[in-house]
């Protein structure tokens, strides 16, 4: 208990703890993650999986003898209705479109006959080429909707999709990045054990003052 004193009357000892502390706390769970990874990989459940186009569901599109997809609304959608015991972590596939493609982005439920929701869905990161990584959040998944483009209004596009692979290789986090924060957690990683700190040293003076009194 007095080591604990002397040590929090040190000037900056608040800060500095706070900030040791969400360091273990971010290490503890990059080792969590990478266990549970691991772990998935050891059970077959999080593996690579080339998947044909014609293994989803195509709502709103319609695939031609040359293997071309055609949208027919403003909305076309491929759907996995069952991601099974599946753990997927990234989704990736190369897309050439004659037409503009605008909004693309993955929806994902986390329960079956859960509703899809604005709420729970990502967008891609295009590596160029014509080739788009959706990274999906860490938790389980029951259902997955692809909206690979949003056509104009009574306008038609069509692309050429190559396969859909489910956890590439090399989309999947080296053992070094589960550790390795992205910029917005570094950002939060910064700004929230210092607004902690002195959220606690304002408690702290508070009850000092009160004691006195």
């Amino acid at each position: 208990m007095k080591a604990l004193k002397n040590w929090f009357s040190r000037r900056g000892a608040l800060p500095l703890t706070a900030y040791l502390l969400a360091l273990a706390v971010w290490l503890v769970l990059g080792a969590a993650h990478f266990g549970s990874d691991a772990a998935a990989r050891a059970q077959g459940r999080l593996a690579e999986e080339t998947m044909a186009v014609t293994d989803w569901q195509l709502v709103g599109l319609v695939q031609g003898a040359d293997g071309t997809l055609t949208t027919q609304d403003g909305d076309p959608q491929m759907i996995l209705e069952d991601v099974g015991s599946r753990v997927v972590r990234t989704i990736s596939y190369t897309a050439e479109f004659d037409g503009e493609a605008r909004e693309m982005c993955l929806y994902y439920t986390t329960k079956v006959g859960e509703d899809y929701s604005a709420d729970r869905r990502v967008f891609p990161q295009s590596l160029g080429s014509g080739q788009y990584v959706y990274t999906l959040p860490r938790t389980s998944l029951a259902a997955l909707r692809l909206d690979p483009c949003s056509p104009e209004e009574n306008k038609a596009v069509t692309l050429t999709m190559s396969d859909i692979t489910l956890n590439a290789a090399d989309t999947l986090p080296a053992v070094w990045q589960y550790f390795v924060p992205t910029w917005y957690q570094a950002f939060c990683l910064v700004l929230y054990p210092a607004l902690a700190a002195a959220a606690v040293s304002m408690v702290g003076a508070v009850a000092t003052k009160r004691k006195r009194k």
